[in-house]
């Protein structure tokens, strides 16, 4: 299913905001861009899947948690980069670094399982070439990898991991199982992560970004 592998890819291109070698302002207009770009791309899986219904909900509460907490931690961080000290930087680093990483992230899994709920319901064949799901797995696999550690919200990915890969077992099905491995990638690569560094530094931390 290509337009799967389409919403891996924005959640990949979108990400290197993160990398030291894009200039603050660049990072500011992607980070603006990028609810747009993934919810649209979300919406045009769900309209090939025809998602209606409790796979529609699941998607649009998972779509309003990400942009909102993708907005709240833009302009948190926007206002921290004005620099802040005291209570006032601690209140900003907690909208920033806690609550809006929270709210993301969970809210993009949600639109993942929205996308495995749509699938068991499709009226259309859900079959993507060996090719493209090879690809979305590798993609959306090291994105969530990525984001789950630079936000501070790792936490969140073994429970969703773990459930998606018994909910593939349970009822196999191609996109279902697509998004299995990648979240099982993902896991994979945070427990190397851990066992590397003894914990979960993130990114930033170790001087890498």
């Amino acid at each position: 299913m290509r337009r799967l592998l389409v919403f891996a890819a924005v959640l990949a291109v979108f990400g290197v905001r993160h990398l030291s070698w894009v200039s603050d302002q660049t990072a500011e207009w992607i980070s603006l861009a990028t609810p747009f770009a993934v919810v649209a791309a979300a919406a045009a899986v769900l309209a090939q899947l025809q998602a209606r219904g409790a796979p529609l909900a699941v998607a649009i509460v998972g779509g309003i948690l990400y942009v909102d907490g993708h907005g709240m931690h833009l302009a948190a961080d926007s206002i921290r980069s004005e620099g802040l000290s005291g209570e006032a930087e601690r209140v900003a680093h907690f909208w920033d670094e806690r609550i809006s990483h929270w709210e993301l992230h969970s809210g993009l899994m949600l639109v993942v399982v929205a996308f495995c709920l749509a699938e068991a319901e499709a009226r259309v064949p859900v079959a993507p070439a060996p090719w493209a799901a090879v690809s979305t797995v590798a993609l959306l696999g090291l994105t969530l990898f990525a984001g789950v550690v630079e936000g501070g919200t790792w936490w969140l990915l073994p429970p969703a991991a773990i459930g998606l890969g018994i909910w593939a077992v349970l009822r196999p099905r191609p996109l279902l199982r697509t998004c299995a491995a990648a979240f099982g990638l993902a896991l994979v690569l945070l427990v190397v992560w851990v066992v590397w560094h003894g914990g979960v530094p993130e990114f930033s931390d170790l001087g890498w970004i």
